[in-house]
């Protein structure tokens, strides 16, 4: 299964048609052209925290809403990872933009995806980059935007 596939069986899944899904990766692909982002693959870290307590349930969903940050090098998100004192050992996950997309689909939780610009220097907090809300993701999939979608 290709990851456009994977992506468009994530979508369907949740109720959004395959032209919705297409459409959306079209647009988005549209925007990282505009901000010059070019990867294929995106890098992501994990800490070497784990979901499960050791002697009971799985940890209850994070109180706060997440972000999923995503680095266009492995370089780049394993020295963001150093920089930031972000987990004793970060372990580098290799996802594909229409991947990174399915896990925001999926994952309430997931506030946004920030995929970032790798040429701006990092000084403190988050990297500049490309920013894609959860919401609008959502949007695209529905095929509304916000001028669209009634005044309260």
């Amino acid at each position: 299964m290709t990851d456009n596939s994977a992506f468009i069986a994530v979508a369907q899944q949740h109720g959004f048609g395959e032209a919705a899904a297409r459409g959306a990766l079209a647009t988005i692909a549209g925007r990282l052209a505009e901000h010059r982002l070019t990867a294929r693959r995106l890098f992501c870290f994990r800490s070497g925290s784990s979901s499960r307590n050791d002697d009971g349930p799985p940890a209850s969903p994070p109180a706060r809403p997440r972000l999923l940050l995503a680095f266009q090098s492995a370089d780049a998100a394993l020295g963001f990872a150093q920089r930031s004192g972000l987990g004793a050992a970060p372990r580098l996950v290799s996802l594909s933009l229409e991947q990174a997309l399915a896990a925001l689909v999926q994952r309430p939780a997931l506030e946004a995806l920030l995929i970032a610009d790798d040429s701006e220097t990092i000084v403190r907090g988050l990297p500049t980059g490309l920013r894609i809300e959860r919401a609008a993701l959502i949007e695209l999939l529905a095929g509304t935007s916000p001028q669209d979608r009634p005044a309260p």
